[in-house]
């Protein structure tokens, strides 16, 4: 696969329901380290929340793989239904959380699971949902003679260079859209004469 859904930028929603607080929040993320990063964010946000629910599909396009919590809500009635929100509209590398403060009044299974849902799906709908080319990581090493040629292609190429390193030679990796991977070989290879390093 050589694009995905996904969303351009982070939102949030409000739901009330039998006095209950449920505040949504999604958010990009490309690794389950963002996730973390963000869920913290969340928690800090609300020390006092009943309850911080989430799911997460994070890895897009080869390695995705998803994961909820129901943060102490009965099995099944929280992080499943967000999960479910973020499959419905096929995104990748999203992570949602839903905060709940406790209104005194119980809303049973069937309540949860569809008050969970809408939550979600709120903060799912105020999205730019966008098309993501899938991208690859290149290693690279240069002299400095050939690094300002180098940046120019990646750049035409629609890629970023990660964190250079400048010592003896430049040495880093490069971001590039998957479909581009072998035309960057080629350039690298006539940039160093030596190809992509192993």
């Amino acid at each position: 696969m050589e694009t995905y859904l996904t969303i351009k930028e982070s939102q949030e929603a409000e739901l009330t329901e039998q006095r209950s607080r449920f505040l949504s929040y999604i958010s990009p993320a490309k690794s389950k380290e963002e996730v973390e990063s963000f869920l913290d964010r969340i928690r800090a946000m609300h020390p006092q929340a009943t309850h911080v629910c989430w799911a997460y599909n994070v890895g897009a396009p080869d390695n995705a793989n998803s994961y909820y919590s129901d943060d102490g809500e009965p099995s099944g009635t929280a992080g499943q239904p967000i999960l479910q929100s973020i499959k419905k509209e096929k995104l990748d590398n999203v992570v949602i959380a839903v905060v709940r403060y406790f209104g005194g009044i119980k809303l049973g299974v069937r309540g949860l699971i569809d008050t969970y849902r809408a939550a979600a799906q709120l903060a799912v709908e105020k999205c730019q949902i966008m098309e993501e080319k899938a991208k690859t990581e290149l290693p690279f090493s240069c002299s400095y003679q050939a690094y300002n040629t180098l940046l120019y292609k990646v750049e035409q190429m629609e890629g970023a260079i990660v964190s250079p390193s400048f010592g003896e030679n430049i040495e880093g990796l490069i971001v590039i859209p998957r479909t581009r991977k072998q035309e960057l070989e080629n350039i690298i290879k006539d940039l160093t004469g030596y190809g992509v390093p192993k």
